[in-house]
């Protein structure tokens, strides 16, 4: 496809396990940051019985070398948990509009909600656009994640 081109999608476009490639934020359409720094580490899998799993990751997450995540102090459990996403549950598909319906994930809040995200083609890649909120200022924030398909 071009660059970018917003279409729909079918399902089976979406099958199989993507690898991430880029997550930021934009405000106004300007990237502002990486959202899991320059190099995130993520998969997104979708299957045809239509499951839907994500768990994505800052690469670089301070751990003391002889820490176990079970015995350190709060405060670096949590900082960890700080650069990490991961949720499950089961997508559906209209147009170009994912609908991600959550049944688990690291955020006790978000099981039984809904992610909702635009996705379009970019120069081959998938890009997720999470929904537009507004700043306190009025400005237009989003996020986009790009995906290409995980290879071995």
């Amino acid at each position: 496809m071009s660059t970018s081109e917003r279409t729909a999608l079918s399902a089976e476009q979406l099958y199989g396990t993507w690898d991430l490639v880029r997550f930021v934020r934009l405000v106004d359409g300007e990237v502002i940051g990486d959202v899991l720094g320059p190099d995130p580490v993520g998969r997104i899998s979708y299957q045809p019985d239509g499951r839907v799993t994500a768990l994505l990751m800052q690469r670089e997450r301070a751990w003391p070398t002889d820490g176990d995540f079970l015995q350190v102090d709060d405060a670096t459990r949590g900082a960890a948990a700080l650069g990490f996403v991961g949720y499950g549950g089961w997508f559906e598909l209209a147009g170009d509009t994912v609908t991600h319906h959550l049944d688990i994930s690291l955020y006790p809040e978000h099981p039984g909600t809904d992610l909702v995200r635009v996705a379009r083609w970019e120069d081959g890649l998938l890009v997720l656009r999470t929904e537009e909120r507004r700043t306190r200022s009025g400005r237009l924030l989003y996020d986009e994640l790009s995906w290409r398909p995980l290879t071995r």
